[in-house]
């Protein structure tokens, strides 16, 4: 029986779907069926029922369940074990990042931590909403956004990588030719970019030192991803609201301006979800260290050919 056999059926299990296990681990579907198959040949029976257009587990699939995983974490924990004393990073790491910020915000920290050891194979893998926790058992860590939703990730470690605010941010040629809102009440009067989470429209909460309000945009102009957001707030579009590290370059040229700079949300947290029993794993705890020790910088990262370099010279 082959590891990764058993790895494949559990994330097949988890995803429901030969076409999202695929996706989540990068492989070819036809590769992803092939090794189920020969799983299920090697037990002797079929390990998965299809159920409007869901794999579904099996009886003998519910019972090699608990036993695959505890296979998988008995191999991993011997790696692990094997490792811990190795002065040199080697083998792979798999991180799973949301959409949000992967680009701007996760990218400089990992290629840091790439560029400091050569000998790991890296590998980071974009998937949004549901399709980043189905994934979790096929990742070292996950990077994510937000506070993580229980009971999905009860089973997981999760460390506190850093916190930071969104604020409201527009063009000047917008604010030239609509005005500046005085407050947030007459935000309700402006083009509003909204931002869809995949279930529905984020309200944007906002504070100041002494009160609280909470919009709802009726937005002109609507995306899933801050990068379309945030272009669209530099060609004169609206009001968007973003995060200020996201903002801050545009800001430094004058491409954007903030609005009622005293208004912003409430910090949100960034943290690195790693399986607990994996926290002896020698790559895995370099990575976070990294990254949690480097996080500011990301603040005033520039995405230029020109500064490419901007993390790695701080650091040298």
């Amino acid at each position: 029986m082959q590891l990764d056999d058993v790895s494949i059926f559990l994330q097949i299990a988890a995803s429901g779907s030969l076409s999202s296990a695929a996706r989540d681990l990068a492989r070819p579907k036809a590769t992803i069926s092939h090794q189920l198959r020969r799983l299920e040949e090697e037990i002797g029976a079929s390990l998965f029922t299809r159920s409007a257009n869901r794999m579904v587990l099996s009886e003998a699939g519910q019972e090699f369940h608990d036993h695959a995983r505890n296979i998988r974490r008995a191999c991993e924990r011997g790696l692990d074990a094997a490792r811990r004393r190795q002065d040199v990073a080697a083998g792979k790491v798999r991180i799973g990042s949301g959409g949000e910020f992967t680009s701007n915000l996760i990218a400089p920290l990992v290629l840091y931590f790439a560029r400091h050891h050569p000998l790991l194979r890296i590998e980071v893998m974009v998937l949004r909403g549901e399709a980043l926790l189905g994934a979790r058992d096929s990742l070292d860590c996950i990077l994510y956004l937000g506070e993580p939703p229980l009971p999905q990730v009860s089973e997981l470690t999760a460390r506190l990588l850093s916190r930071f605010p969104f604020g409201l941010y527009a063009s000047p040629g917008y604010l030239a030719t609509h005005g500046r809102p005085a407050s947030p009440r007459d935000l309700r009067a402006h083009d509003l970019i909204g931002f869809h989470n995949g279930d529905s429209l984020a309200l944007w909460e906002l504070e100041n030192d002494s009160e609280e309000f909470s919009v709802h945009p009726n937005a002109r102009f609507v995306s899933n991803d801050y990068w379309v957001a945030k272009l669209a707030a530099i060609h004169d579009h609206g009001i968007c609201f973003i995060p200020h590290f996201f903002a801050g370059p545009e800001v430094s040229v004058g491409l954007l301006e903030p609005v009622l700079s005293e208004w912003r949300s409430r910090d949100v947290p960034m943290y690195a979800l790693f399986a607990s029993h994996r926290q002896n794993n020698p790559n895995t705890r370099r990575l976070i260290d990294v990254l949690s020790k480097n996080f500011s910088d990301v603040f005033s990262y520039l995405y230029t050919a020109t500064r490419k370099d901007t993390l790695s010279r701080n650091h040298r």
